[in-house]
């Protein structure tokens, strides 16, 4: 049995087919290599290089591996991005999930692992820390196109049985302790790998955006996710569905339901 990362050649999906590989998982990677690397997929590992877009590939890749369960992490994340091609962020986050979601369901794959992003809430109205509990409202085409996928996975498990773990989360940063991987995409967008090419002189500067912010210095504060720890979490998620536990929606529930499982 063999558990397939789409995205498996980017930055978080290598570093979960790492922890997969760590755990004694059968793995099987697709990836397009739009923003991944051939080599950030590890040799262990069965690598097939296409869009998790096209039924026909995820269907064979299905059967020919016998998968039982998906980790999607393919997609688009760059909230900028979004907002000047949305038509290219629906397409990526919404109708190839629902691809292949769809062809999963009709070869019986029951346990589906959703790498969303807390961008689903949008502002939280209430000005401070979002909370699990926020109602949804993204305010981009990136947040929407991942609120659309959410829900259709809720209505899949609703008609069909398949049990999902939707992860949310946002600002992931750090590496593979043993080197193996890394934040290497071809355009840095996220701060952390900003910062450390600024300070290598690899370009100019670092631009902060907002000086109003309430506090010391004006400028905004931001939580990181280290992403080792992330991909612990999705290996949990996982760990949660094979034990037969409901389909869930946050990281906090299923931490604790497994510690007391």
């Amino acid at each position: 049995m063999s558990v397939l990362v789409t995205g498996g050649a980017g930055y978080i999906g290598s570093h979960m087919v790492l922890a997969l590989l760590e755990a004694g998982r059968e793995v099987v990677v697709v990836d397009d290599l739009s923003t991944g690397f051939p080599w950030a997929v590890p040799g262990e590992a069965h690598f097939v290089e296409g869009d998790c877009g096209d039924a026909a590939l995820v269907a064979e890749t299905i059967r020919r591996r016998d998968v039982t369960a998906i980790l999607h992490f393919a997609g688009s994340i760059v909230v900028p991005d979004s907002l000047a091609d949305p038509f290219g962020y629906y397409l990526n986050n919404t109708v190839k999930p629902r691809t292949l979601f769809a062809t999963a369901q009709a070869m019986d794959v029951s346990h589906v692992i959703f790498s969303s992003t807390a961008g689903v809430y949008g502002e939280p109205p209430h000005g401070g820390p979002i909370r699990e509990e926020d109602p949804l409202a993204p305010v981009s085409p990136y947040g929407a196109s991942k609120m659309m996928t959410e829900m259709m996975l809720r209505d899949a498990a609703a008609a069909h049985g398949m049990r999902h773990v939707i992860l949310r989360y946002f600002n992931v940063a750090g590496a593979d302790a043993g080197g193996r991987s890394g934040q290497s995409s071809r355009r840095a967008t996220h701060l952390i790998k900003v910062a450390a090419q600024a300070a290598l002189g690899e370009r100019a500067g670092l631009d902060i955006y907002g000086d109003d912010y309430p506090t010391p210095d004006g400028t905004c504060v931001r939580d990181y996710i280290h992403v080792t720890d992330l991909v612990h979490a999705h290996l949990l998620a996982l760990d949660h569905l094979e034990a037969r536990g409901p389909s869930l929606e946050r990281i906090r529930i299923i931490l604790v339901h497994i510690r007391r499982r």
